[in-house]
């Protein structure tokens, strides 16, 4: 009867132990994860600060456009002023239109991280439907791509010198539902996985549980296909289009 008893208190023991332990890797996983989202908040702040910045600078050129125009009549050195005002005119131009759509939160992700695959030397190549994505709240827009780019961009980064890199992405808007498509390379014979290689092992797998819980959240799918013949992983996502969805 003692030698049960005292195998049942070691269980209890252990269970406990366990729980205990099980809660503080939890704790420990919802911290990183919160961390992770204040940092993608401020990248999303920093994006709209830029748009604003943009939008802004666009109105002022404009002003100063029409300005010149009024106080263009009349004077002596015409010909050097209206040279003037056609280059302010065609940078104007050149601000109201857009490398990749009319969307300014998605143009400002792309850009930023085109940016940053031409200072890393990554080749990348950007197809994207021409229209407003107003169906994906702006900050889940920001936490998706930002996920997925930076994941392609890591793949690339353990690529030897002398391997193929790029990555090539794809979105469109195609029977009420917004579609994503990105293909990267990867380093031969690297086994891949959903796994971040990051040197911080507790971050591994954060990047790709958000991008799990913004799928799902906009009733979504999401596929993978790996192709060890030409050192390419493909991500597909489907999203509801068809409406605003909230969790």
């Amino acid at each position: 009867m003692l030698i049960w008893g005292t195998l049942i208190l070691l269980l209890a023991t252990l269970l406990l132990l366990f729980n205990g332990l099980r809660m503080k890797m939890l704790e420990k996983k919802n911290r990183l994860l919160s961390a992770y989202m204040d940092t993608a908040g401020a990248f999303y702040r920093g994006i709209q600060k830029r748009v604003e910045a943009s939008r802004r600078y666009r109105h002022d050129l404009a002003k100063h456009i029409q300005t010149l125009e009024t106080l263009l009549a009349g004077r002596e050195d015409e010909d050097e002023v209206r040279t003037y005002m056609e280059g302010l005119q065609k940078e104007y131009e050149g601000l109201k239109k857009k490398k990749f759509c009319r969307d300014e939160i998605l143009e400002s992700i792309l850009d930023v991280k085109t940016g940053q695959c031409r200072e890393l030397g990554i080749p990348i190549e950007i197809a994207v439907e021409d229209c407003f994505y107003t169906e994906i709240e702006e900050v889940d827009l920001v936490g998706l791509l930002c996920n997925l780019l930076d994941n392609a961009i890591e793949a690339n980064e353990r690529c030897a010198e002398g391997e193929k890199k790029g990555i090539w992405f794809y979105m469109e808007k195609r029977e009420n539902r917004i579609w994503m498509k990105i293909v990267n390379c990867i380093s031969p014979g690297e086994e891949f996985s959903f796994t971040t290689k990051k040197a911080k092992k507790a971050e591994h797998g954060i990047g790709t549980k958000i991008i799990d819980d913004l799928v799902k959240k906009y009733q979504g799918t999401r596929k993978m296909e790996v192709d060890t013949d030409k050192n390419m992983v493909t991500d597909r996502i489907s999203l509801n289009g068809e409406r605003k969805v909230w969790s």
